[in-house]
């Protein structure tokens, strides 16, 4: 196993606890540490990965989840004998409340692999940022959070997420910092990353992370970091009245991409637009982005594709392409016993590779959410072509995808427990 590379998650608890200390001084601390505390404050569904955080403790919400997992695959002879039901994640969140103009955010994942790796375990920081609120319009974020690219919080209704999340343009996170402004129905957000959120513990040499990076391993062309990234997300909220409304967003990302063999810096780049429509029970989510990697490589090592990593694999992902994202979905109400409200949904995606002997990948997500109490599930049908999750080409899927199989469909149902 291999541990942090630096004691980033250490540093960020030490400074997230100092903070909310600081902040509670302003405050009336008799009544600030007066106890734990237990109630219901927040919707657990309002997304399947928002927690209750029904502790608290001062200026701490602690809550956390555990999630279970059934998966049948189709490619899969492990699975062939009724699939496999087993732990998925562990994970435990903490926000500062009532600290204003101090906020902040801190969660921590823990995953263990069964079927591929039986024993296999792997946790690290999801994110863990400190910030300052001037006003309910402004506010500035350091650390570990959310890059600011696409739709957010998520482009996606289903548990696998779209294309785009695979090569770290969906709900990726990085170091750095973060200003977010609001102005009226516009809302514009720059950022700076002096790096990506570094590996924590796993058997990769560089992978054990929650979100897609550019990541070094033991092979020629996994030389590669991403270093100074700048981005730049801004969003015109067009408002229809009766709670209908769309947003209409223009995303830019560019860093440096460092070779720890030449010593050279190439570059990345991607620009993203986007739609988020709600109207009435329906939302529809659109997106295309245009990406690419022009990697400082040794002599004789490709360029055509990059080297990516999370969840303590990498894998290859080409250097060049296009992506398209196209999602619905509707809520139903169904009053069914404890099961008051249904989301129905399907999302598609597809990565279009620029080089003409790479196959493209391809995957769509038809599914269901719905919630009972704390527990929070989905139901998904994933289809895949070229996609290392959903079928056997892990590691060149999302390159050349030299072996195209074609379609595989893996079946999945994710119950999660928040509390």
């Amino acid at each position: 196993m291999k541990t942090l590379k630096t004691p980033l998650a250490a540093a960020l608890m030490v400074a997230f606890l100092a903070a909310g200390a600081f902040a509670a001084s302003e405050q009336d601390i008799d009544s600030a540490f007066s106890g734990i505390k237990f109630g219901e404050t927040d919707d657990a569904n309002a997304s399947f990965d928002k927690q209750v955080l029904p502790i608290t403790a001062g200026p701490l919400k602690i809550g956390g989840f555990i999630r279970a997992n059934y998966a049948y695959k189709s490619w899969a002879k492990d699975y062939e004998h009724g699939g496999e039901l087993a732990l998925d994640t562990i994970g435990v969140n903490v926000n500062l409340q009532g600290t204003d103009p101090i906020i902040g955010s801190f969660q921590y994942r823990y995953y263990r692999t069964h079927h591929a790796d039986p024993g296999h375990f792997y946790h690290f920081l999801h994110h863990g940022w400190l910030g300052y609120k001037f006003d309910d319009t402004k506010q500035i974020q350091f650390g570990v959070h959310q890059v600011p690219f696409g739709i957010q919080p998520y482009a996606s209704h289903n548990w696998f997420f779209q294309l785009p999340y695979y090569v770290g343009l969906e709900d990726d996170y990085d170091l750095g910092v973060k200003w977010i402004q609001d102005m009226g129905n516009t809302n514009l957000k720059l950022a700076y990353y002096y790096g990506d959120e570094g590996s924590y513990y796993g058997d990769s040499r560089d992978s054990s992370r929650y979100s897609y990076d550019v990541v070094e391993n033991d092979t020629p062309e996994g030389a590669n970091t991403e270093r100074n990234q700048v981005n730049m997300r801004l969003a015109q909220t067009l408002d229809h009245g009766d709670g209908d409304k769309t947003e209409l967003g223009l995303s830019l990302q560019y860093s440096q991409l460092h070779n720890n063999e030449t010593g050279g810096d190439g570059d990345h780049y991607a620009i993203g637009t986007h739609l988020d429509g709600y109207y009435g029970k329906w939302n529809a989510k659109l997106e295309a982005i245009r990406y690419g990697y022009d990697a400082e490589n040794p002599a004789g090592v490709s360029d055509d594709y990059v080297v990516m990593g999370a969840y303590d694999f990498p894998y290859q992902v080409a250097a060049d392409g296009t992506m398209l994202v196209a999602g619905v979905s509707r809520d139903l109400d169904v009053n069914f016993g404890p099961i008051k409200t249904v989301t129905v949904y399907n999302d598609y995606s597809v990565l279009l590779k620029d080089k003409s002997d790479y196959n493209d990948s391809h995957q769509n997500v038809l599914g269901m959410s719905f919630s009972v109490g704390r527990f929070f599930t989905m139901v998904d049908l994933a289809m895949g072509k070229n996609q290392p999750w959903l079928d056997s080409s892990w590691t060149d899927g999302l390159s050349a995808a030299s072996d195209d199989k074609g379609w595989h469909t893996r079946f999945n149902v994710n119950i999660g427990y928040y509390f």
